[in-house]
């Protein structure tokens, strides 16, 4: 028997992996425009300077590859793990979440890239 609490659980990590799954697409653009800010000169951008990170750890960074990822991104309630560790580099980073305080919302944060997700939107 489900009770209030475990119904109000389950919304909770609902909300969290429908506000996850919607960030994959925007680390794709992430990754697109990194690509395109190497190849026109500009490596000082925030974008290029986290495909740069990416190549440096020994991972090729490719479109393709990152479109895949982006349309393959599925957390999994409990297990949540962090977009753009996922889209770039294709390793499952957990987040470890911070309640919400009066000035900000709930957020996920990846300790391996320093990515941090809002979980709600109210």
């Amino acid at each position: 028997m489900n009770t209030p609490a475990d119904e109000i659980d389950s919304s909770l990590e609902e909300l969290r992996i429908a506000a996850l799954v919607r960030q994959a697409p925007l680390e794709f653009a992430r990754v697109v425009y990194g690509l395109n800010d190497r190849a026109n000169g500009r490596a000082g951008t925030m974008a290029a300077e986290d495909v740069a990170r990416t190549v440096r750890q020994g991972s090729p960074v490719t479109r393709e590859r990152a479109e895949q990822r982006a349309r393959g991104f599925l957390p999994v309630a409990g297990h949540e793990h962090c977009p753009r560790c996922w889209v770039f580099n294709g390793i499952k980073s957990p987040l470890q979440y911070r309640e919400a305080t009066a000035e900000r919302p709930e957020s996920g944060g990846c300790k391996v890239c320093g990515a941090e997700y809002a979980t709600r939107v109210d």
